[in-house]
């Protein structure tokens, strides 16, 4: 058996992504509720989860993210700094 501090989060595609993300901010709400006194900050992580799974599985693919955010062989569009300035915008619009 596995190191428990280390859990096995297996996907193989953009949907088992989002929903593995949606499954963590699931768990999230769920200790908070019971366990971690309703705290705004571990239900906002939560969302921010969630969210983090809707904007990988439609934006991946895109090829307007792609020029935007490169890859291994070519930079993209975008400088590091405004690739996460991006990716928090869109992490944070409202879905």
């Amino acid at each position: 058996m596995g190191d428990p501090a280390e859990p096995s989060l297996e996907f193989k595609s953009k949907e088992e992504f989002r929903a593995t993300c949606h499954a963590l901010a699931s768990r999230m709400h769920y200790l908070n509720r019971v366990a971690m006194g309703e705290s705004g900050f571990s239900w906002e992580v939560a969302e921010m989860l969630k969210q983090l799974g809707r904007v990988f599985e439609s934006d991946y693919a895109s090829p307007e993210t792609q020029a935007a955010f490169g890859n291994g062989y070519s930079a993209g569009t975008l400088t590091k700094a405004e690739r996460r300035a991006h990716l928090i915008k869109r992490l944070t619009d409202d879905a």
